[in-house]
């Protein structure tokens, strides 16, 4: 496999690498590409701050993320986010190897940039697609068509992007899609990372400089003719892609129920922002922390209600000024309503309204005020 770019072991690699610069291609399944906006004044610590600024839009702590630039405008900063875990296990795989990694680029950067529109190629199981000189991913083959509506829905107009795709094309290809096949991805790869100015070896992962002295003067012309390793990765960055993947989902059903909840809040940006009025609404709610706030009464009833377990809430009001609140419930009899009744009435001035019974349940409704 490796006349053809590709080896089923890093192994394989060693005897290739030796004497020469090595540079790897990154999966980009683990890796996040962003932009984010740059504080006014924090030019200067910028590389100390930028994990923070991304603090909000990801799941995981900050200080597990290793984040290195791919290019700035004095407004915004274009990342790659990655974990130390995964930048340090490729890392010591390669070192096992006998390998001196001196660049180490995002596999979906390597592609050809087009001016107007998306490149795309198939490695293995998964898609490779930039979309801009700083932004590119790895999309498992299923998820293709959703990534790509989810792209096209980010436009300003209604018309897809044009794709050219250096594999066949998708069975499920559009109009907007052009095939332009290279012989071999690798290859096509290969060309694209001699060529690049990224690096996410940064930081505390760039190389050390006493290393370079070493280096024989050809060197220089090994870099050219490039080794480039097959994308790193594997099952474990699959799964990562995958957990990736059901964040996604679970955000956005989160936000839909926000939405639901608090319909006056249809532009939910960031998941701070979700947070932040979920925690304003809680506050509001509470009572701005008095005594007879409805997070009070939930609490107290909380036990209560669960006395008659057959019983579940369909609504509450809760009216601050009158000090009481309203439970709209249902049930499988009127016996469960009395008895319901009886355990409010031991800590609560408790009125039990009119009961009405259809084919499956009951329903009724609860007064509770607090003894004066």
């Amino acid at each position: 496999m490796i006349a053809s770019g590709e080896a089923e072991s890093l192994l394989q690699l060693t005897d290739y690498a030796k004497e020469r610069d090595v540079i790897a291609l990154a999966d980009s399944a683990a890796i996040t590409m962003t932009k984010v906006a740059i504080p006014s004044g924090s030019e200067r610590q910028l590389d100390a701050v930028l994990p923070y600024l991304l603090e909000d839009d990801l799941a995981q702590d900050v200080d597990a993320l290793h984040v290195s630039m791919l290019g700035k405008s004095a407004e915004s900063a274009d990342v790659a986010v990655i974990a130390h875990s995964v930048m340090k296990r490729w890392i010591e795989e390669l070192s096992d190897a006998g390998m001196v990694v001196r660049k180490l680029i995002p596999d979906a950067l390597c592609l050809p940039l087009q001016e107007e529109g998306i490149s795309a190629a198939k490695l293995n199981d998964r898609w490779l697609l930039r979309v801009s000189e700083t932004e590119g991913c790895a999309v498992d083959e299923g998820w293709l068509p959703m990534w790509m509506r989810s792209l096209n829905d980010r436009q300003e107009d209604e018309t897809p992007l044009p794709v050219v795709s250096y594999s066949a094309l998708p069975e499920d290809a559009g109009d907007n899609w052009r095939s332009d096949p290279a012989e071999m991805i690798m290859l096509l790869l290969a060309q694209g990372a001699v060529q690049s100015r990224f690096n996410l070896m940064a930081g505390r992962y760039k190389p050390q400089n006493q290393i370079l002295k070493h280096l024989r003067p050809w060197r220089g012309a090994a870099i050219a003719a490039g080794l480039v390793l097959a994308v790193l990765g594997g099952e474990k960055v699959v799964n990562i892609y995958q957990m990736e993947a059901q964040a996604a989902q679970l955000r956005a059903q989160s936000e839909a129920r926000v939405r639901a909840l608090l319909p006056q809040n249809q532009r939910i940006p960031t998941t701070s922002y979700m947070r932040r009025i979920v925690e304003s609404e809680v506050g509001r709610l509470s009572g701005a922390g008095a005594q007879t706030g409805v997070m009070i009464w939930m609490s107290e009833i909380g036990p209560l209600l669960g006395t008659v377990p057959s019983i579940e809430l369909d609504s509450l009001r809760f009216d601050q000024d009158r000090g009481e609140l309203r439970l709209n419930a249902r049930g499988k009899d009127f016996g469960d309503f009395e008895k319901l009744r009886e355990a409010f009435a031991a800590e609560f001035s408790t009125e039990l309204g009119q009961l009405s019974r259809n084919d499956q349940s009951v329903t009724g409704a609860f007064v509770l005020k607090k003894e004066q």
